[in-house]
């Protein structure tokens, strides 16, 4: 057992361990950085006012001058910004991630509050009693950060990709089936299918009440008949029965009971309906997802939010943001009776796997 491992200290890579935890103390220091300048709408006034000093940027914004100077020194660092001669402008790449809601790979909310002392405090009881926090838990700050994690893609591309491969979907659509969005969030998927699906009826589904509560906001603001928000999750699919399609994106590795909630999946979906299942383009162990991008985020994803989430009931399953392989899905859903028919890996997102499941 680990044998083969060093033991010896090697002083060129304690250099190189210094410097790669330094490097994630950085990306800690800067998401802080992000969020108060998406706050107090610097980036936003950056855009609109075109390269300037800092001088004109506080001008613009009514802000402190000295504050906003060291503000631009810190994204300019980062190369968020180009700098010349005191002058300076957001990027257009940095412009699109972070100023522009609806291009397709925008991350504008994803930067949120940092995480609170009183979930690092959570966490930590967690890892003595193994019970996890709910997303619920987390609070509202979190709520729309998991919203805007997906919302750009799913707004650019849920229709016309990852629906649009579906045979004969569409055409369900276009004439009207009953769709169930599991596990909708703040109901950004839910409200898209609604706009682009008015002969159909939305129901989305969350145990969080602050993310019905934001969905509600979404479906009065887009003032659609055809969509409704409720609290719940699997277990509330009774009711339900001839769902044409169930859509689930980014849960199941969520759940303290997946298998059971594949079962309720079953239960509720029409003969020739479709389950549409987005999760994380995972291979199983750590090894297994070395050639990951952005791998050590998706590991401490898990232990701050999806692990926790997974875990947050005694007996938790635990599968956290990496835990849903291929073969653990297959095996819940035959378990169930369904069928995954089909997996697709669409360009458009790097990060998940679709399964398309039936009966």
């Amino acid at each position: 057992m680990g044998t083969d491992m060093r033991t010896e200290f090697d002083a060129e890579l304690y250099k190189q361990t210094i410097h790669a935890l330094f490097t994630q103390k950085q990306g800690e220091v800067m998401s802080a950085v992000i969020h108060i300048g998406q706050r107090v709408g610097l980036f936003s006034a950056l855009v609109e006012h075109g390269p300037c000093t800092s001088e004109q940027l506080a001008e613009a914004t009514g802000l402190h001058e000295r504050w906003v100077r060291e503000w631009l020194a810190a994204i300019g660092s980062a190369n968020f910004a180009e700098h010349h001669d005191g002058v300076f402008a957001l990027t257009p790449e940095a412009t699109a991630a972070l100023v522009t809601p609806d291009f397709p790979g925008s991350l504008v909310g994803v930067f949120g509050p940092p995480i609170t002392h009183r979930e690092i405090d959570r966490t930590v009881e967690a890892f003595s009693t193994g019970i996890g926090m709910t997303w619920d838990e987390h609070g509202a700050d979190t709520c729309h950060f998991q919203a805007a994690m997906g919302a750009a893609g799913q707004r650019a591309f849920l229709v016309p990709v990852m629906l649009g491969s579906i045979d004969e979907m569409t055409d369900k659509l276009t004439k009207g089936i009953t769709v169930v969005d599991i596990g909708c969030g703040a109901g950004v998927a839910a409200t898209v299918l609604a706009e682009a699906y008015p002969n159909s009826t939305v129901i989305g589904i969350d145990p969080s009440s602050l993310a019905i509560t934001e969905a509600n906001k979404r479906a009065q603001q887009a003032g659609l008949s055809n969509l409704e928000f409720r609290e719940g999750m699997f277990d509330d699919l009774d009711g339900l029965d001839d769902v044409g399609l169930l859509l689930t994106l980014d849960v199941i590795h969520d759940l303290a009971r997946p298998g059971a909630a594949v079962r309720s999946a079953a239960s509720c979906l029409a003969d020739d309906g479709v389950w549409i299942v987005a999760d994380i383009r995972t291979k199983g162990g750590l090894e297994d997802n070395r050639r990951m991008p952005m791998l050590p985020l998706f590991y401490g994803m898990s232990v701050l939010y999806c692990m926790s989430s997974a875990m947050s009931e005694p007996g938790g399953a635990g599968l956290g943001t990496l835990g849903l392989t291929e073969q653990v899905f297959g095996e819940l859903t035959a378990a169930a009776g369904l069928r995954v028919v089909q997996t697709y890996e669409h360009e458009v997102d790097i990060m998940n796997r679709y399964y398309e499941v039936r009966k």
